[in-house]
């Protein structure tokens, strides 16, 4: 008898039907350790911590959605510093002081990510001044 009829072609009768297994979410395997750690991978991170704020899983995870909230923007903050800033100096006669502060800027941000990411992995919640005030207040806003 073939495997995948739904009836038997002798008799008719019905087969039983194999059991589906469940369709599972793609972020059933992931901890709540590494979502904050994934979170805060310097630049590229934002783009986990928007589908971790998206996803089913983490939507009452307050721990998780607040270093998602606060790496999107910690993400912005740098998008601002690399081109927005930059923009706006562009009028202003070049002496260099402005690019040194820029890199300056840039670096700061970038050591921000590395220490978050590193406090993340050490299961720490660490709020930046600006950033994590807007951060906790967004994770209230929406649970």
């Amino acid at each position: 008898m073939d495997t995948t009829a739904s009836f038997c072609g002798n008799c008719g009768k019905p087969q039983p039907r194999a059991a589906v297994p469940p369709a599972t979410d793609l972020l059933d395997n992931v901890s709540d350790r590494t979502a904050c750690m994934l979170c805060y991978v310097p630049i590229l991170g934002v783009i986990p911590a928007i589908v971790f704020l998206a996803s089913h899983k983490f939507r009452t995870n307050v721990r998780v959605r607040f270093n998602a909230f606060q790496s999107v923007y910690l993400f912005v903050t740098w998008l601002i510093v690399s081109s927005a800033l930059p923009a706006l100096l562009y009028g202003v006669p070049h002496s260099g002081v402005e690019h040194g502060m820029l890199i300056l800027l840039k670096f700061v941000l970038f050591l921000c990510w590395v220490y978050l990411l590193v406090k993340a992995a050490n299961q720490q919640q660490v709020r930046l001044p600006v950033i994590g005030d807007l951060a906790a207040r967004s994770t209230t806003e929406q649970l």
